[in-house]
């Protein structure tokens, strides 16, 4: 019996142990159990990485479908991406774009007064505003660059705004497009800059910064309250007395409009060093005939007399001839008042030229951009006006020496009377 007991009493002695173990295994399983299952559910969350590609995609034209209409890889993105793009410019409202200003800081640039700061130009944009107040551009703007330079741009933004106060609001997004330089040989590239924004529906001046270059780029875009599918507001223009000639608040475009006008043509010769222009009034005489519902041609010349000075000296005189054609977009009238951006080319001529020892060639073809608005003031009688930046260039000459290019950049401002038919 003793022997028994003591058996039985080993027996235990060795399971003792064992149910330690077992004790200690249990333990140890529960605690890694404990905490694996937040690093598990952790890695279950999306990453940071994830939801910062996840918040760019949706502030891409891609947000403008839903989950369920998305189309699987990165070929299916880009057909997303387009799709978002025309749903855009198919709902959205119509916006003129007007470069303003262009910053070039003194510590980057000591030789700024040489450079271009107000960038004459125009553009179109279709403008969405999301469920969430941000606004979606797809747009095409051109303007004279930094170098007096022709520059296209096509692109789309993304701007998220919060309300600052006295209906106005501030934004913060970005844009991408591409674009073409002189400088580049005119080679498309694409780009991505950063935007600021502050204004309401109808009027917004972003700005941009241009990392490359620490220039500081300003524009804006107008939207008229009134447009086909009314106002942006969901009102129609309707309400309230009109202000142009009655029948012709919101009625169509005149087929013709045969028009006269008083202008002043501001030059900014550079090209050479030391080289310096004159500004100076101009008559100017147009036809705008309308080819379709908002789409207009439009032929105009001017004729304007100007120095040229170089060295700080006064070479003589000349006068300029331009000839532009242009097609123009008209966007929905408001109460009689039209607004319209053109682009197209323009003939210049150097005519009358009274420049000792030293001689313009007679001519050059460039682009031209044009901004501008119509005022129905009756059914036959408009007042119109606007800006029209040309790129003219022209060699200058000295004894048959050829100096360099003269590159005049005049800008247009106009105003006159119009009378349709």
């Amino acid at each position: 019996m003793l022997q028994s007991v003591l058996l039985r009493s080993g027996s235990r002695a060795r399971s003792a142990p064992r149910r330690r173990a077992v004790r200690s295994i249990v333990s140890l399983s529960l605690a890694l159990l404990l905490g694996v299952t937040p690093a598990i559910a952790q890695e279950a969350e999306p990453s940071f990485t994830q939801r910062s590609l996840s918040a760019m995609n949706e502030s891409s034209s891609v947000g403008m479908l839903s989950p369920g209409e998305r189309r699987p890889g990165w070929q299916g993105w880009f057909a997303d991406a387009w799709e978002g793009s025309k749903r855009i410019f198919r709902d959205g409202h119509s916006d003129l774009l007007l470069p303003v200003y262009t910053y070039h800081p003194p510590y980057k640039y000591p030789n700024r007064d040489n450079e271009n700061h107000y960038p004459w130009g125009a553009g179109f944009a279709r403008t969405v505003i999301d469920a969430r107040d941000n606004e979606r551009l797809v747009y095409l703007i051109a303007f004279s660059d930094s170098h007096y330079d022709f520059q296209p741009f096509l692109g789309y933004a993304w701007i998220a705004r919060w309300p600052l106060g006295a209906g106005l609001k501030g934004g913060l997004g970005y844009t991408v497009f591409v674009t073409a330089r002189a400088d580049a040989n005119y080679i498309p590239f694409p780009a991505v800059l950063p935007l600021a924004s502050i204004g309401n529906d109808y009027v917004t001046v972003y700005g941009s910064w241009i990392p490359t270059t620490d220039v500081l780029f300003f524009f804006a875009r107008i939207s008229l309250p009134f447009t086909e599918r009314g106002s942006a507001s969901g009102n129609g223009a309707a309400a309230g007395a009109p202000v142009g000639a009655a029948g012709r608040r919101d009625g169509p475009l005149p087929v013709n409009l045969l028009y006269g006008a008083a202008a002043r043509v501001s030059t900014d010769a550079y090209g050479i060093d030391s080289v310096a222009s004159g500004n100076a009034w101009a008559p100017l005489a147009g036809y705008r005939r309308l080819i379709a519902d908002k789409v207009a041609i439009d032929v105009s010349v001017a004729r304007s007399s100007h120095s040229l000075d170089l060295n700080g000296a006064r070479l003589g005189t000349f006068d300029l001839i331009p000839l532009s054609v242009t097609a123009q977009y008209h966007f929905p009238s408001y109460r009689g008042f039209r607004m319209y951006a053109g682009a197209g080319v323009a003939y210049s001529r150097i005519a009358q030229q009274d420049l000792p020892g030293y001689t313009l060639s007679s001519t050059s073809i460039s682009p031209v951009l044009q901004a501008g608005a119509t005022f129905a003031l009756s059914d036959s009688l408009f007042l119109t006006g606007g800006l029209a930046a040309n790129f003219v260039r022209n060699q200058l000459s000295q004894d048959g020496t050829t100096l360099g290019t003269v590159k005049l950049a005049p800008v247009t401002f106009s105003l006159g009377l119009g009378y349709a038919f």
